[in-house]
């Protein structure tokens, strides 16, 4: 299973603090087996999913049978306000 991130879940992954991204990493490698604290989005989020390791949330889309994109990373408290923001400018943009 390949997984591919956008530019702000790279730049945030590449923020954390060392021993974070080691469990953000370990996290990644069991969601390609479909393991992890995993559950899908209702209403407005709909067609994608949450990874939650501890306060942290990734936002993901599941591409294919073989591909994983990440979406939008951040801590619980802030994670789904901010991604609504990202796709409405996302939008506005042209998609």
């Amino acid at each position: 299973m390949k997984i591919s991130a956008s530019d702000q879940v790279a730049a945030w992954l590449s923020a954390l603090p060392p021993q974070t991204k080691k469990r953000v990493r370990a996290a990644l490698r069991a969601l390609t087996r479909g393991r992890g604290d995993i559950k899908g989005l209702q209403g407005d989020l709909e067609g994608f999913s949450r990874l939650r390791i501890g306060g942290i949330r990734i936002l993901y889309r599941q591409m294919s049978a073989r591909e994983i994109r990440l979406e939008y990373a951040n801590t619980r408290d802030v994670v789904y306000e901010m991604f609504h923001r990202f796709l409405a400018r996302s939008e506005g943009e042209g998609g």
